[in-house]
């Protein structure tokens, strides 16, 4: 997988990180948010896995921007879409 990544910080402290992943018969890209204490390592694993799942299956599902459910708040903060 070929993976590039810019980040920008936000006024909040955090960072919203773009990302492109290549190398798939569908290419993708998405926006992840992280806190500052986040290792660049998690954030590589978890874009992975996402990128992967989206592969994987059929229909990838992803919670969307308003949800009515209770969110657990360690399960999201990335959107992820085909190139």
């Amino acid at each position: 997988m070929n993976l590039r990544l810019s980040s920008k910080r936000l006024a909040s402290g955090r960072f919203q990180v773009n990302f492109l992943a290549e190398g798939f018969d569908q290419p993708c890209y998405g926006y992840l948010l992280v806190d500052k204490e986040s290792l660049v390592s998690d954030v590589i694993e978890k874009i992975r896995r996402h990128v992967l799942a989206m592969q994987s299956r059929d229909v990838y599902f992803q919670r969307n921007l308003l949800s009515l459910h209770s969110r657990n708040v360690h399960s999201g903060r990335i959107l992820l879409f085909a190139k």
